[in-house]
């Protein structure tokens, strides 16, 4: 254990923090942590930071985290309010089929493209004054009675700092500084996404439709609003796709596999139109990780670099905005460094376990090889989901608030216009009334 006096500090609210990775979780993290008067720095390992991948959906627990730094209304107006989803087989046959004002009159979810939301909290940065050092490919932090360098793949050295923060994602150089013990397991199943043009006549804009085939096809559409600048609307579109099988997709060409999608759905025509080359998708793959603990003398984990999963509960970034809020919270509590990362670690430890438990769970049901486990989703999910005590239980794991099998928190730990209670439900709603009137 170590204290803020052994690290030459008078306050705990004035430490120099470094934090590897600029996207989602690192940015959120900097305005949150600068915000509270410590001193940050990002390092990036792009020429210029940007984002990576289609479409995010923003659950009321992302959203009340983003609302702390006042950001919620930005992202709201930019993407695609949502206030269910459904699924359905190739044969018609509901599998999903829930609304999130049956969990919370005030609750929605937001679609919105990570390029939007990357420049959302990129300009937070920016304007905060925090600066980020590109073109930094971090190797491996070292530690010293000054403090924990961070070394670069050129070798050159960062630091001291008080405090590292790895937000370096999914191929995180740093996690098992904390952990040795890490655990991981490349998921199967990876997935083809694109952010494609949202036609005016699409049904369902504040929806998100999934269609499935079994368990070996998964395709999914998802409003994401649009980029800044830009008056158009777009969607994410996605397609499962085992990792062994993208080669042999590339292969096979483009017009067999249009042809496929449409036979399973065909209001999809006008929406994979332009969709012409195997390099308009984006192929991406995801492992199940599992972490003891996230954090070490003068580091902690936090976002995809701590618990990457699969995207089926779509909680990635709802989860690292959560790590991001409630670590800046610890930390301005504490005195003494090393309980404030205690009290982090277990602060986020139930959320963050259910849904990797819950994820690793529910994937083979809708990306896998079992012909069973489709079976059994396709006869089970749709009744369980009209019953209310289950819905309710779904739609909980959905909104991003399960803690447990019969345990929840409330986003109102974040920000009080989320809380479930009538009188705040009816203040956020009529606040929001103008950046995101219900469809």
């Amino acid at each position: 254990m170590f204290s803020s006096a052994a690290l030459g500090l008078t306050d705990m609210k004035s430490l120099h923090i470094a934090i590897a990775g600029a996207g989602t979780t690192g940015l959120a993290a900097a305005a949150f942590l600068v915000r509270a008067g410590h001193d940050v720095r990002l390092f990036e390992r792009f020429s210029e930071p940007r984002p990576l991948g289609a479409g995010i959906l923003l659950q009321p627990t992302g959203l009340a985290c983003l609302a702390q730094l006042g950001l919620d209304g930005d992202a709201i107006r930019l993407g695609a309010r949502i206030d269910a989803i459904a699924g359905e087989t190739a044969l018609g046959r509901t599998v999903l089929d829930m609304a999130y004002a049956q969990l919370a009159p005030h609750y929605f979810g937001v679609g919105i493209h990570r390029g939007a939301l990357f420049g959302i909290l990129h300009h937070e940065v920016l304007r905060l004054g925090i600066p980020v050092t590109a073109d930094v490919q971090v190797a491996r932090s070292d530690l010293g009675s000054s403090g924990r360098r961070l070394v670069d793949t050129a070798g050159r050295e960062h630091g001291p700092f008080d405090l590292v923060i790895d937000a370096t994602g999914l191929r995180s150089p740093l996690r098992r500084e904390a952990d040795a013990q890490v655990r991981e397991r490349p998921f199967p199943w990876g997935a083809l996404w694109s952010a494609v043009p949202l036609p005016a006549e699409w049904p369902g804009k504040a929806i998100l439709r999934q269609r499935y085939d079994g368990a070996r096809v998964m395709i999914g559409v998802l409003p994401i609003g649009r980029l800044p600048g830009q008056d158009r609307d777009l969607a994410a579109f996605f397609w499962s796709l085992r990792a062994d099988q993208y080669e042999t997709w590339k292969a096979a060409g483009m017009n067999a596999w249009r042809s496929r999608v449409v036979a399973l759905w065909p209001e999809l025509e006008p929406v994979i139109a332009g969709l012409l080359r195997p390099d308009d998708l984006t192929f991406a793959t995801y492992s199940d990780m599992t972490m003891r603990t996230p954090i070490g003398d003068r580091l902690v984990i936090v976002g995809d670099a701590a618990h990457c999963t699969s995207p089926q509960l779509g909680q990635g970034a709802n989860l690292g905005l959560a790590d991001a809020a409630t670590l800046a919270r610890c930390l301005s509590e504490g005195t003494d460094l090393a309980e404030a990362l205690a009290r982090y670690a277990d602060a986020r430890r139930r959320h963050v376990r259910f849904y990797q438990f819950a994820s690793r769970w529910l994937t083979p049901f809708f990306q896998s090889e079992s012909s069973a486990a489709a079976a059994m989703r396709d006869l089970t999910f749709g009744p369980a989901s009209r019953l209310p005590f289950a819905r309710r239980h779904m739609l909980a794991t959905l909104a991003g608030i399960k803690t447990g099998p019969f345990s929840q928190l409330d986003p109102g730990d974040w920000h009080e216009a989320y809380r479930t209670a009538p009188q705040p439900a009816q203040a956020i709603a009529a606040v929001r009334q103008t950046v995101a009137p219900p469809g």
